[in-house]
C-alpha cells in the first residue's frame, strides 16, 4: 500500500485576493504534477483527499466572496464620502 502523504504547500492567511490566487494555485499545480504522469495510478486515500480538496476550494470561494463583499463596502463609503465632500464643496 503506498500512499502519498506530501501535500501542497498552503497559505493560511486569507486576507488578500492574492493569497486566495496563491492557495487556488499550489492546489492545481498539485493536481497537474499527479496527473502528468505517464500512467495514473490511483492511490489508497485518493476518494478522502478529494473529498478535502473540494472543500477547501469551497472555502476559498467562500473567502472571495467574503473579500468582494468588504471590498464593495469600502467602495461604496468612498463614494459616499466623494458625495459629501462634493455637496460641502458646492455649498461654499
Amino acid at each position: 500500500m503506498k500512499t502519498d502523504n506530501s501535500s501542497p504547500i498552503i497559505p493560511l492567511n486569507f486576507s488578500s485576493r492574492n493569497s486566495l490566487l496563491s492557495a487556488n494555485s499550489e492546489l492545481i499545480a498539485h493536481l497537474q504534477d499527479r496527473l502528468k504522469a505517464k500512467r495514473f495510478r490511483p492511490q489508497e486515500g485518493d476518494n478522502t483527499k478529494l473529498a478535502y480538496m473540494r472543500v477547501y476550494l469551497q472555502a476559498i470561494q467562500v473567502q472571495n466572496s467574503i473579500l468582494k463583499d468588504t471590498e464593495l463596502d469600502e467602495i461604496k463609503n468612498e463614494i459616499e464620502e466623494l458625495k459629501e465632500a462634493l455637496k460641502s464643496q458646492s455649498k461654499r
